[in-house]
């Protein structure tokens, strides 16, 4: 078993955004997976349930604090920076997440509201024309190698997410 240390950490899920209901003159809330535990999933990783629990916390907790109104805030940009050869960038900014849990299946759950920029009301009409959209999550953490069915795995065993990002 081998350690690495402060690694960065994307992950893609395999499913799209889910608009909900439509408010006159609000920006367009959706839902999402950001990530789920205990699987292997297409990068070698597994996230362990405990580790993501205690990512999520972290990060509602944090923001909680230095958001001063009490509400869960963090970004989504379209496609992640480092695929753009950038660090994030508030101008790439397509959605604002405000509210993340880990349910009883292991699942990150996201809700949030599409931003209504540019590149934001591009990906709303992405969406409500049924072109799928990714989520994928932005963070950094540790991991060990570990064998399971004879496979190498990245066990994550320390996470903190900084955002997720929309893909393809």
């Amino acid at each position: 078993m081998s350690e690495s240390a402060g690694q960065r950490i994307t992950e893609s899920v395999e499913q799209t955004l889910t608009l909900l209901e439509a408010k006159e003159g609000q920006p367009r809330r959706i839902k999402a997976i950001g990530i789920t535990a205990d699987v292997v999933n297409a990068n070698g990783r597994r996230y362990p349930r405990k580790v993501l629990a205690e990512a999520v916390a972290r990060l509602n907790g944090h923001l909680h604090e230095s958001n001063g109104q009490g509400q869960f805030v963090t970004t989504g940009e379209a496609e992640h920076p480092s695929d753009k050869g950038q660090r994030a960038s508030i101008l790439e900014t397509v959605v604002k997440w405000q509210a993340a849990s880990l349910d009883a299946p292991g699942r990150v759950l996201l809700e949030g509201v599409i931003l209504p920029t540019a590149k934001g009301r591009d990906v709303q009409v992405l969406v409500e024309a049924g072109v799928p959209i990714g989520v994928s999550m932005r963070g950094y953490g540790t991991s060990r190698t570990i064998q399971l069915d004879g496979e190498s795995v990245q066990e994550v065993t320390e996470l903190t997410i900084k955002g997720f990002d929309l893909v393809a």
